[in-house]
């Protein structure tokens, strides 16, 4: 099986170098996450769908809050495969990392757009994947309660239709 890096190298092929793509990397993670939630798999569906709200809103950050200072520059100045956020007040580039670090950001994209859809997913993903992190994966997962599972899985449904949204119509409702 192919590692990050690499895919679809072939004996004496030279391997190719992965792109970061978060849309596609968000719907991925979605769909396994949806796979695992209708059978019951409550702990890894919980996983998967906060790795895809990180994604999928990482993908409208990039692609609607450049003004406000995201981008795939890091602090050099560099280009990034990660995305980055200049904050304004301290002039200082930080990386966008997972979803419960990055919820503060997630208002950039209202920026002006009073569209109640958005300003409801915004709330719940900020409200609801709060004390989400990562590092779950390595737990017994005995200290996350299925009412907040359920909650995080209507949050991943409301940024998995959001993002739609914006793939068929080009812009934020």
């Amino acid at each position: 099986m192919p590692d990050d890096k690499t895919t679809g190298a072939a004996l004496g092929d030279e391997p190719k170098t992965s792109t970061t793509d978060y849309a596609c990397a968000g719907e991925r993670h979605f769909a396994d996450g949806s796979h695992l939630y209708g059978r019951g798999r409550l702990l890894n569906a919980d996983h998967l769908f906060g790795l895809a709200v990180e994604c999928l809103m990482k993908s409208l950050l990039e692609r609607f809050a450049g003004a406000s200072g995201v981008s795939r520059k890091d602090k050099g100045g560099n280009q990034s495969d990660r995305l980055w956020w200049k904050d304004p007040d301290t002039n200082k580039s930080h990386p966008v990392s997972h979803i419960n670090k990055m919820r503060h950001l997630l208002p950039l994209l209202l920026d002006g757009r009073p569209g109640p859809a958005l300003t409801e997913a915004l709330t719940r993903v900020t409200a609801d994947y709060e004390q989400w992190l990562v590092d779950d994966r390595y737990t017994d997962g005995t200290h996350l309660d299925e009412p907040l599972l359920i909650r995080r899985q209507e949050a991943a449904v409301l940024t998995h239709d959001l993002h739609l949204h914006v793939q068929l119509t080009g812009k934020l409702p």
